[in-house]
């Protein structure tokens, strides 16, 4: 999976949760678009995007690699060559 490959895979489960109309692009701040209060306990935006980000990247071979402390300040751009 390259860079470009994560950052839609990113983009396309970020855009499943963007109830705030938030445009959804490589700038994309995460923390404007999934959150860890909404949802039902663990059952959040934030854990369920990270979840989906995990098994993505396993499934294509990569390693499962500890994400930032502040990942949720990230954009798109920033995080996906971290998580690769």
């Amino acid at each position: 999976m390259t860079v470009l490959q994560m950052k839609d895979v990113m983009k396309y489960h970020l855009s499943n949760f963007n109830d705030e109309g938030v445009e959804i692009n490589d700038q994309t701040i995460h923390n404007t678009v999934i959150s860890n209060t909404d949802g039902f306990g663990a059952a959040n935006s934030q854990s369920i995007y990270k979840a989906v980000i995990r098994w993505t990247l396993k499934n294509q071979g990569h390693e499962d690699k500890n994400w930032p402390n502040k990942w949720m300040d990230l954009s798109v751009n920033d995080l996906a060559p971290k998580l690769l």
